[in-house]
């Protein structure tokens, strides 16, 4: 941010970001409470000076209607009583209104001023330094002539002045000049002013320390989170944050965390397993070739059947491990969720007519039968559960005597699930061995060994595959009469 380059004596980092959002706050609050305390004081000063304006120009406009009025008497009058009759008349205009004086001659040299101060004011220096409109035309036949109102500073004071004349029926002119002091007018604004000040800086403090608590309580989560974050490692990555419960972008936030934190744990915890069934498992094996090797530097040289014997017995714990570990990858490639971006709509029925014809052509020792549905429709890899599902029957054709029935099979449950089975008329597992024949490696008997071509790992892919597809892998089974797998997957 901009304000991170600032050269601030003492500061070497970067704002923190509750020192951003505090000190953002302060700089827009600050704007807005300036801007709009110069547009309310400028609009109440243009307001109170317009109105005194106006006050000056009624009180103009009543000294012409007074004329106006009393016409007939002032005519009647000499005219050095004509101005003291008026301001008889004016009297109960001005005598609660101190701040108004006035003045009025006539073209004969009469005057009378309603306050001595305006003897000093109204010369005609001042009037020349203010360029002022002396009197402006105003009669009884142009009354809605424009009054123009100036203004003059005199002692430290400010004023108001406005002139005009009035000409009478016999040709006597009377000139008005009418000052307001607006010492009430600064008064006030000096007052308001004081009292905005007062207000935008209280109100200010009060909104920078509601704004610094609740800057800090909103990003009290953050916080935690941040300590969080610093106290997950490898070891302990089954931590998790703990939501608001405000569902709103934090919590959000924190879910996605958790997300992210719940996949590395299972990538670890898949590595270390990885790692550590890959050795367990290896063992054997190296053991074997290293035994192997070791016949063949001791005899095998001159002994060419053993030779033989040796380099086979080799190859083949090459190939059987070349086998676990591609299993292995694919496994954690699969828990990994490597494959979730190639997932479409699949038809159950379609697959399953053509793994059933493939098993025709490649296994004519066994007997299948194909009892298929209709609408069986799955989101999923079909790749991966064609290989889930010829695991399965690959399975079925290594425990199941020649002859023997293998049948293929798919329902739909109440409209929202597909259930896939492979049955087989084979040796059966036993009921206390169901619950481990999933865990990788792990072998009913002796006679399901190595012998048979597997590593163990074939039912935990199967399971691994379905798992990513949202579904359950189920196997039942009895001894001697067979075993029945069935995939159950959500319909689409």
């Amino acid at each position: 941010m901009w304000f991170d380059k600032l050269n601030i004596p003492g500061r070497k980092k970067p704002l923190k970001i509750y020192h951003r959002i505090v000190f953002f706050f302060i700089l827009a609050l600050t704007a807005v409470l300036t801007l709009s305390f110069l547009m309310v004081f400028f609009f109440s000063q243009q307001l109170i000076l317009n109105e005194s304006k106006s006050t000056m120009i009624r009180f103009n406009n009543y000294v012409i209607n007074t004329l106006n009025e009393n016409m007939p008497d002032l005519l009647s009058l000499p005219a050095e009583k004509r101005l003291d009759f008026i301001s008889e008349k004016l009297y109960p205009y001005v005598k609660d209104n101190s701040l108004i004086a006035y003045q009025l001659k006539d073209n004969k040299g009469n005057i009378y001023q309603s306050s001595e101060i305006l003897t000093d004011l109204l010369i005609a220096e001042n009037l020349e330094k203010y360029d002022f409109h002396l009197f402006e035309f105003s009669s009884k036949n142009n009354s809605d002539q424009m009054i123009s109102v100036n203004s003059l500073r005199y002692h430290q004071i400010e004023y108001f002045y406005l002139g005009s004349y009035y000409v009478l029926e016999d040709g006597d002119i009377i000139y008005i000049q009418i000052v307001k002091n607006l010492n009430d007018s600064y008064v006030f604004m000096t007052t308001l002013f004081i009292l905005m000040v007062s207000i935008s800086i209280l109100g200010l403090v009060a909104i920078i320390l509601l704004g610094i608590y609740g800057t800090k309580q909103t990003l009290k989560p953050l916080i935690e989170i941040s300590e969080t974050a610093k106290n997950i490692t490898e070891n302990n990555l089954n931590i998790r944050i703990e939501e608001t419960g405000n569902k709103d972008e934090l919590d959000q936030l924190i879910m996605s965390l958790n997300q992210m934190i719940k996949k590395l744990e299972s990538a670890f915890n898949n590595q270390k397993r990885f790692v550590s069934d890959a050795s367990h498992e290896l063992r054997i094996p190296l053991t074997v070739i290293q035994g192997y090797i070791d016949i063949l530097a001791d005899w095998g040289k001159s002994d060419p059947q053993l030779c033989d014997e040796s380099i086979e017995a080799i190859r083949d714990e090459i190939q059987g491990m070349n086998r676990m570990v591609e299993d292995l990858l694919l496994i954690t490639r699969i828990e990994n969720n490597y494959f979730d971006e190639d997932f479409e709509i699949l038809d159950i029925t379609v697959l399953l007519e053509k793994i059933y014809h493939q098993s025709l052509m490649i296994d004519p020792d066994h007997q299948y039968i194909l009892e298929s549905c209709e609408d069986a429709i799955v989101r999923g890899n079909e790749g991966l559960l064609i290989q889930a599902i010829r695991g399965l029957l690959d399975n079925s054709r290594k425990y199941t005597p020649v002859g023997g029935t293998i049948t293929i099979s798919c329902k739909v449950h109440n409209k929202k699930m597909n259930e896939i089975s492979i049955s087989d008329t084979g040796c059966g597992i036993p009921e206390a061995e169901l619950g481990k024949i999933k865990e990788r490696f792990y072998r009913v008997s002796s006679d399901r060994s190595r012998a048979t071509g597997g590593s163990g790992l074939g039912l935990s892919i199967i399971d691994s595959i379905i798992s990513i597809h949202r579904g359950k892998l189920a196997i039942t089974s009895e001894l001697n009469q067979g075993t029945k797998a069935s995939i159950f997957l959500k319909k689409h």
